[in-house]
């Protein structure tokens, strides 16, 4: 059966995971036990006890919230390398959303206490988990402004560049890249129909920035589809 330090290699796509010394993510992994999540298992529910730090492994995670009138707000999708939970780690409140396995997906799982103790023994973890923390800063303020002053079309784009970077946590590649994601998902990232998604995408398409197939939206020239937008 595998550990977490099998996944080394997936977790080098992460900038933030592999600008660390390599021991220290070999620390990290090591105190870490792998979790086996089913498609649309529950990892957490909002307002639960945060119980530890997680990253991806394999497969992807979705996060949602539910509104009052019974729509699904997708929060984001997080991708192998992508670790998440810390906020909880340091403030000591609860969740703030539901996170699922998308399809059968794999999570190196940290409990709380041992993630204490290794910042206790290894307090030159501290830099990097701050760093973690400013991302999730910056992305929430992008989450904010992709709602102010955009049009639809760049609230489109914004996410979409939110996605291929999971947050702010992988750097956007300058070769083709390709999104498995339904644009009634995309839909809910923006608040808006997926009619109205596929409109636009329709047009990216005849353009040349996009090739849409079932299920999937690949973006031929990332650095200039999202050149006005970051």
């Amino acid at each position: 059966m595998k550990t977490a330090i099998d996944y080394h290699s997936a977790f080098m796509s992460s900038p933030w995971f592999a600008s660390m010394p390599e021991p220290l993510q070999h620390t990290l992994l090591a105190n870490a036990h792998i979790k086996h999540l089913a498609e649309g298992q529950m990892l957490h529910a909002k307002g639960d006890e945060g119980t530890g730090f997680y990253g991806v492994c394999e497969g992807r995670m979705r996060v949602v919230n539910h509104c009052t009138d019974g729509r699904t707000l997708l929060l984001a999708l997080l991708d192998a390398g992508t670790w998440f939970g810390e906020i909880s780690m340091f403030d000591d409140q609860p969740r703030t959303h539901d996170s699922y396995g998308e399809n059968n997906t794999v999570i190196a799982f940290i409990p709380k206490a041992k993630f204490r103790a290794l910042l206790e023994s290894h307090p030159d973890f501290y830099p990097f988990f701050t760093k973690l923390l400013c991302t999730r800063v910056r992305s929430a303020f992008q989450f904010i402004n992709a709602h102010t002053g955009l049009s639809i079309e760049e609230q489109l784009k914004k996410r979409l560049l939110m996605l291929v970077t999971s947050y702010g946590q992988h750097m956007c590649k300058s070769e083709s890249i390709t999104l498995s994601l339904s644009q009634e998902s995309l839909a809910q990232m923006i608040n808006s129909s997926r009619q109205t998604v596929n409109q636009l995408l329709k047009a990216m398409e005849k353009t040349g920035e996009v090739k849409l197939t079932y299920g999937k939206i690949t973006i031929i020239e990332p650095n200039a589809f999202f050149g006005q937008v970051q």
